[in-house]
């Protein structure tokens, strides 16, 4: 009866043991898992911040490239400065401040009762040639310009290119109110007026063009 008993025993222990072992086995598998598995989900985001982070960095780095060639170039363009463009440009400074006189002399002169067509047109005819020179002087610095400073400027250049046309529109304005006889002195002030205001920002523009260039 020993015997009979001692075998089914035997396999009951023997189940008992590989039941535990798997059980054991289980959760040693299923906490790896979840440790492995946390730390995979730990390292995305962080991974993701590195990327993040990596590409401030590299966008850090070329606006700082950007910004030190931007200086360079500045560098580079004032370096071209010289005597003759710094000459040429107080020269045109000077011819824009003459032509600003005219102007409001013009403006000044056609309020008075006295002011005739022929003074008018007189004073015209010498807003028109100072008028004439600054374009001649202008045109006389662009040309002497290096195509680096001619890029630095441009922007400017095109704006007071604008200015001047319309400076010239006035002019031809103000001919065109001294017909014969006929006087329209309040047209003819208006548009002096103008012209002495639009003049005033050509001067600005120029002046702040040579300032990029190292010309004043």
């Amino acid at each position: 009866m020993k015997k009979l008993y001692s075998v089914p025993l035997v396999l009951m222990l023997a189940l008992t043991t590989t039941t535990l072992l798997a059980q054991r086995g289980g959760r040693g598998g299923g906490a790896g898992q979840q440790e492995r598995g946390g730390q995979g989900q730990g390292q995305g985001p962080m991974a993701g911040q590195g990327t993040r982070d990596q590409a401030r960095d590299q966008t850090r780095d070329r606006t700082k490239d950007q910004t030190q060639l931007s200086t360079q170039d500045r560098d580079r363009v004032r370096s071209q400065a010289t005597a003759q463009q710094k000459d040429q440009l107080r020269t045109c400074d000077q011819t824009m401040q003459q032509t600003r006189t005219h102007a409001k002399a013009l403006a000044r002169n056609a309020g008075n009762s006295s002011f005739n067509v022929e003074q008018a047109q007189r004073q015209h005819e010498q807003l028109q040639q100072q008028f004439r020179s600054l374009q001649q002087n202008r045109e006389q610095l662009y040309a002497g310009l290096s195509e680096e400073q001619k890029n630095a400027v441009r922007e400017r250049t095109e704006a007071m290119q604008q200015m001047h046309e319309r400076i010239q529109n006035r002019l031809e304005a103000i001919n065109r109110e001294m017909t014969g006889d006929t006087l329209r002195a309040k047209e003819v002030a208006e548009n002096a007026r103008a012209i002495n205001r639009e003049m005033k920002s050509y001067q600005k523009e120029l002046q702040k063009t040579g300032k990029t260039l190292d010309l004043l």
